[in-house]
């Protein structure tokens, strides 16, 4: 007969839930039994224990008044043999409710006539004048045949053997049940131990007959995943477990079809991504989350010397794809490259430079060659990191052409330099009418020609700045400077055009500022810039706010103001070469002046950035550090700042 996992669990438990059920019903019986002998011990012998006792107390003091009358002829005690009676009565009272043991009910009714007698004598006994011989008489009686105290006597002996006939049964049952828990417990305890032997052999032979197959279940799981896929689990049994292991079975022989179908389509899909990567003219590498090299083109392979990686089950003299030769050696990223790398495959954060500056050197044949480089982690569905993509564009062309630009611009605006200045100067001769008198048009026509000299000439001594800034043939002057000193020159410079177009003009400088290392001249023609950008940008009635303040980086110095801000699109070509915001140009600038400013933050090791917000405003923020022995050579100290609401 075939029996269900189900069934066989059943028959294991209804046993056993059929033991404790028993069990249960026999120990709480047991102690019913026990709890009804120890409410009849308190309910037929502990009331009259207890009313015997009050008795004879009661008895006792009744006695006393006696003794105390009768030694104290001046006094009356009688209130206490009132008082004591009683509580006598209670307590014969209590007695006379709870009769329950043989020859107890005869005692009683003696009790109840030697009471009525003591009762009627104590009664004479007061009746007569205290100090009297009647009173002596009464107690102690006449020719020896006492009265009360003989009556007295008399009611003690029949008490007590009321006390003791009940405390004897008292002892009697509690002997009872001693017995009765002793023979109680080691029934219970002889059954406790025949269920726990039973329920134990059948929690073996269930256990035993459930893990066997799980065992072999779990042996040949461990084996799949450690790659082997093929196992077999044994049919142990036609139950469940039977049917588990049919499916287990199944399931191997499916994932064997599979891995040998997914092995085909990753085989295809890895030649044809390394094939998709060797078409790429520049160096492509493909790492994991260890920056380990999977997959590397030619052009990789030629520039840093590496390829992939093989894997672990390949043997080391497996030769290489013909598209791998070389050796394999584990790549080491220029120094350049290892932080990106690092912040890309730990952070998930991407490194896409732009300018030349972050051009990665590296000779290939014996020539320099410049690599822009591109880092893009890689993640799966749920956004863990599995490795990174490392493309780098060669930009060696482009930046010969730039710096074969940038000479071209510094020779031709030397070149210019000169023979402008000569213009100039020939144009203020003539406006000193050092050559003869003027005629008013010909005043006019040298102004403007002036104008556009000054104008020119601006323009190109512009283009020396930066070309000298951007080769790094500039050299600054760095002096301790107090922040407060700067913003003072650069307000005092923008104050007057503010104030011209009814714009209203604020500076404030935290206290304890330190100094910073800079050259004054260069820092104040940025800080002009950004407030005359500022005044340019800004309506009659807005308003300017130049500050510094104390940050991690340094000292932070921002120009706000309400103008008329800059579009989100345009933010990140801001400090690009020539570039001006469409439709929002004033005035005649170049698109110069913030990448000049730019270069001569960064020539200074800070940062410049702006946050705006096109209709609310523009908000510029420099960033120079504090100075410092590395920046002066020695130790500057630094000044105590003043907050400064407003410089006139």
């Amino acid at each position: 007969m075939r029996l269900s996992l189900r069934a066989r669990i059943v028959f294991t438990l209804v046993p056993l839930l059929a033991i404790l059920t028993i069990l249960g019903c026999a120990g709480a019986f047991l102690l019913y039994r026990l709890g009804g002998s120890i409410d009849l011990i308190l309910r037929e012998n502990y009331a009259s224990v207890i009313a015997m006792e009050r008795l004879n107390e009661a008895l006792e003091r009744i006695d006393s008044s006696f003794q105390f009358a009768l030694s104290r002829s001046g006094e009356d005690v009688k209130e206490q043999y009132d008082h004591n009676w009683k509580l006598y009565q209670e307590a014969l009272q209590t007695e006379e409710n709870n009769i329950t043991l043989p020859g107890e009910a005869e005692l009683v009714q003696e009790l109840e006539e030697l009471t009525e007698r003591y009762l009627h004598e104590g009664e004479e006994f007061y009746a007569h004048a205290p100090g009297s011989p009647e009173r002596y008489q009464l107690y102690y009686g006449k020719q020896g045949k006492p009265r009360l105290l003989g009556t007295f006597n008399e009611i003690k002996q029949v008490a007590g053997k009321i006390l003791h006939i009940n405390q004897q049964n008292m002892e009697k049952a509690s002997q009872d049940s001693r017995n009765l828990a002793t023979t109680s417990l080691i029934w219970f305890g002889a059954c406790l131990s025949m269920a726990v032997a039973l329920a134990i052999i059948l929690a073996l032979h269930t256990v035993r007959f459930i893990l066997r197959p799980i065992q072999a279940v779990t042996q040949a799981a461990q084996g799949i995943i450690a790659g082997n896929l093929d196992q077999m689990v044994p049919y142990l049994s036609r139950d469940e477990l039977g049917e588990l292991a049919r499916s287990f079975n199944t399931m191997a022989r499916h994932l064997r079809d599979i891995r040998l179908t997914h092995m085909a389509r990753l085989l295809r899909a890895q030649r044809t991504s390394q094939a998709s990567i060797d078409s790429f003219p520049d160096p492509v590498l493909v790492l994991d989350a260890e920056a380990r090299v999977e997959m590397a083109n030619p052009a990789a392979q030629r520039v840093f010397g590496v390829a992939p990686q093989k894997p672990p089950g390949q043997s080391r003299n497996t030769p290489l794809d013909q598209s791998h030769h070389g050796a394999i050696l584990p790549w080491q990223p220029p120094e350049a490259l290892r932080a990106p790398l690092e912040a890309a495959l730990r952070g998930q954060q991407p490194y896409l430079p732009e300018g030349f500056e972050q051009a990665v050197l590296q000779r290939v044949d014996g020539q320099e060659q410049f690599f822009l480089p591109r880092i893009l982690p890689i993640q799966d569905p749920d956004g863990n990191t599995l490795g990174a993509a490392v493309v780098l564009q060669n930009i060696t062309r482009f930046r010969l052409l730039d710096e074969v630009k940038s000479n071209l611009v510094a020779t031709v605006s030397h070149e210019l330099k000169t023979p402008l200045t000569s213009v100039r100067l020939a144009i203020h001769l003539l406006l000193e009418e050092a050559v003869g008198p003027l005629t008013s048009k010909q005043m006019e026509l040298l102004i403007d020609a002036r104008e556009n000299a000054e104008l020119l000439l601006g323009r190109v001594n512009d283009l020396l700045d930066l070309t000298r800034l951007e080769g790094g043939r500039e050299q600054l002057d760095l002096l301790p400077e107090r922040p407060l000193d700067l913003l003072r020159v650069a307000a005092e410079t923008a104050r007057p055009k503010a104030t011209d177009k009814g714009i209203v003009f604020e500076v404030q400088v935290d206290p304890d500022l330190p100094d910073v290392a800079v050259d004054a001249s260069r820092i104040g023609h940025v800080l002009e810039n950004l407030l005359a950008n500022a005044v340019t940008y800004t309506d009659r009635g807005g308003r300017i706010s130049i500050s510094a303040s104390r940050t991690d980086q340094g000292v932070t110095i921002s120009v706000a103001d309400t103008g008329i801000g800059i579009p989100p699109e345009h933010l990140p070509r801001l400090f690009d070469r020539f570039f001006r915001v469409p439709g929002q140009s004033r005035g005649r600038g170049t698109g110069l002046g913030l990448a000049i400013a730019r270069e001569i933050v960064t020539a200074h090791d800070g940062t410049l950035t702006c946050e705006s917000e096109p209709g609310t405003g523009t908000v510029f923020r420099l960033t120079l550090p504090a100075c410092s022995e590395e920046k002066l050579g020695e130790q500057v100290e630094a000044p105590v700042g003043t907050v400064v609401p407003h410089i006139s």
